[in-house]
């Protein structure tokens, strides 16, 4: 097994206090990071939880996903029939799934004249590997976040003694 198909690990540095996540050997201060065990505070992610929270992905998406992944290959008019929903619904969430790469749309010529778009499953090894990536690059956007929150409140307490820190990062 290498490393890319090991599973990423929460890490911490005990010099600096810098997390990561990864796997294999992760490197801090010149020595190698500690694995995080302690982190409970928020619970258990579900699949769902993590889906809508980190990519967008609502229920109605996660069905329709699903709907797509049974069928090998679906139109919009069709998937809205076995599924009841009207077709704009099932448009605009198809759309959103072929932009975070789960389905994948192609073009079809009608006989008749015209055409239609049918959805496929990507594979899901390639989904996991996408969302992998993702996830990992939410990840380091969310830690930047949370570091530039830390930042603007030490300096709103240090540049103004006369209006209340919390007010500063609401108004912010």
């Amino acid at each position: 097994m290498n490393d890319a198909d090991a599973t990423p690990r929460l890490v911490e540095c005990s010099n600096c206090g810098n997390f990561g996540i990864g796997s294999g050997d992760i490197r801090c201060c010149g020595r190698a990071m500690g694995s995080v065990t302690h982190v409970s505070v928020l619970g258990e992610p579900t699949l769902e939880a993590v889906l809508e929270t980190v990519f967008d992905v609502s229920g109605t998406e996660l069905e329709i996903c699903l709907c797509v992944m049974e069928a090998e290959g679906v139109t919009v008019s069709e998937l809205a029939d076995e599924i009841d929903y009207d077709r704009s619904v099932v448009a605009r969430h198809l759309a959103h799934l072929a932009e975070l790469g789960i389905v994948e749309r192609r073009r079809r010529v009608l006989e008749q004249g015209g055409h239609v778009y049918v959805y496929t499953p990507v594979s899901e090894a390639q989904v996991r590997e996408r969302f992998s990536r993702a996830f990992v690059a939410w990840m380091r956007d969310a830690f930047d976040q949370i570091r530039s929150l830390q930042r603007e409140k030490v300096e709103s307490i240090a540049e103004s003694a006369e209006v209340p820190a919390w007010r500063i990062i609401r108004e912010g």
